[in-house]
């Protein structure tokens, strides 16, 4: 057999093999990677939501209405009239936390206690560089 031969049929069976691979990648998409994050809305998923009817909204009735104001005035002299701040408590002046203060003997001892965790660092970091 001669070379040209031999090259023929090596080209003739890749072209066979790239056929059959196309055949076979085709059918078969490859995983798809994982994305970060929240995944996003599928038309299948929202589909359903879309069907529900929409709620009925109740509207308030102008006599309804003034029931209401009526009944909210009502409540708000009822507290005055109690004493009661009418001030929500969101908007009260917040309580100030007493300032706690730390005592001169106690001062010193901590300072003392620093002063002579940095002598032994520094008596460390010396011993070292020996």
């Amino acid at each position: 057999m001669a070379i040209s031969g031999i090259l023929a049929s090596i080209d003739h069976e890749i072209s066979q093999l790239q056929q059959a691979r196309a055949l076979l990648s085709g059918g078969v998409t490859p995983p798809a990677k994982k994305r970060v994050g929240r995944p996003k809305k599928v038309a299948a998923a929202v589909a359903p939501a879309a069907a529900k009817p929409a709620k009925k909204t109740r509207e308030l009735s102008p006599e309804g209405r003034k029931r209401i104001v009526a009944a909210l005035k009502r409540r708000w002299v009822a507290k005055r009239k109690a004493g009661v701040s009418v001030v929500p408590a969101a908007k009260a002046p917040a309580k100030q936390a007493k300032k706690r203060h730390i005592s001169p003997e106690t001062r010193k001892r901590i300072a003392e206690a620093a002063r002579q965790r940095w002598a032994a660092k520094k008596a460390a970091a010396a011993a070292l560089a020996k």
